[in-house]
């Protein structure tokens, strides 16, 4: 009797068992499934964006992998921190900044190495300079692939014209490190002149961090360079994207809107004060990466807040003659382009 009743018990647990089983396994999947994003990708989102390892994670999850689309996801989630950190790059290497004897033009490259030990190589130094001056004598609008088929006099290795796809290629034997010519960009006014900035110079016309700005007016060089420098200066520190709001593709401006607008609703709040929150931070993230929309930060210590566009009207109006600014270039080694942070 106690046998047949043991085994009663038993055929009526086997259910229970198999049903506990089941859980069991299938958490253990969806466990297996919840670590499958590979650490690396999760250390890289982090490295990007500061956020939490946890969060970088959930995110990484939900966007398949995806490595932009976990960074918006973030920012949507009011995790990631202030935009400036995901342009960040982990790349050596100098960046040289040249301008033409009447400071119509100005040129500025970016050749990257593995390490600062190279960088600061004497050879390489001086491959950087011959690049940028090449460039100097190139169209403005040239893209960098088609830049590198240009030539310069001689390379690391040659003692005759090589491309300079081909100098790259032999630093890279002379000094046993991947280097690689990133950026290549050209600024030209008609009248007015360029001025260029080297912040942390490594030499006369090489760093870390370089800026061009182009200011059309009628005045001389001479007239315009105090004032030119001290922009310069001001760009090199605030780092904008953009130089008025109309230069903002629409496509930025959107992706933007749409994050604001994920916060706003994640709030709670009405739709009517959603968008008045969303106007409100499309203007104050111009106040971030517009030029002309900026606080100046080459002011003294008791001098009030200025808007960038502000000081150049001030300036326009001591000098005499108006002043534009017709661009801008700023290259840090490493840092994310406009153009790809606008993506």
């Amino acid at each position: 009797m106690l046998a047949r009743s043991m085994l009663a018990r038993c055929v009526r647990a086997r259910p229970i068992v198999q049903s506990v089983r089941a859980a069991v396994c299938a958490y253990a999947r969806a466990d297996l499934r919840a670590f499958s994003t590979p650490a690396s990708l999760v250390k890289e989102l982090r490295d990007k964006t500061g956020s939490p390892m946890m969060d970088c994670k959930r995110a990484l999850e939900a966007c398949n992998g995806d490595m932009t689309t976990a960074m918006d996801w973030l920012r949507k989630k009011g995790i990631a921190s202030a935009a400036k950190k995901i342009g960040r790059r982990s790349a050596d290497g100098l960046v040289a900044v040249k301008l033409q004897d009447d400071k119509k033009s100005g040129a500025v490259v970016e050749l990257n190495s593995e390490t600062d030990f190279v960088a600061k190589n004497p050879i390489f130094k001086k491959l950087v300079e011959d690049i940028c001056l090449v460039r100097l004598k190139t169209k403005s609008d040239m893209d960098v692939e088609d830049f590198k088929k240009e030539t310069v006099a001689s390379g690391p290795k040659s003692t005759s014209a090589v491309s300079i796809d081909e100098a790259v290629k032999e630093m890279v034997a002379t000094v046993g490190e991947n280097c690689q010519l990133r950026r290549a960009q050209k600024l030209e006014v008609s009248e007015g002149c360029i001025v260029k900035y080297i912040h942390t110079p490594m030499g006369d016309d090489v760093g870390k961090l370089g800026v061009l700005v182009a200011l059309e007016s009628s005045l001389s060089a001479k007239d315009l360079e105090s004032f030119g420098m001290e922009l310069a200066m001001h760009i090199a520190a605030a780092s904008p994207k953009f130089n008025t709001v109309e230069d903002i593709p629409q496509a930025a401006i959107e992706k933007e809107s749409e994050i604001f607008r994920a916060q706003g609703a994640e709030s709670g709040k009405p739709k009517d004060v959603v968008e008045r929150m969303i106007a409100g931070r499309l203007k104050k993230w111009h106040e971030e990466v517009v030029l002309h929309e900026q606080d100046y930060l080459i002011v003294g210590q008791n001098e009030k807040k200025k808007k960038v566009k502000d000081v150049i009207e001030s300036a326009s109006k001591t000098l005499g003659k108006p002043i534009k600014v017709k661009g801008f270039l700023r290259i840090k080694c490493g840092d994310e382009s406009p153009e790809k942070a606008a993506e």
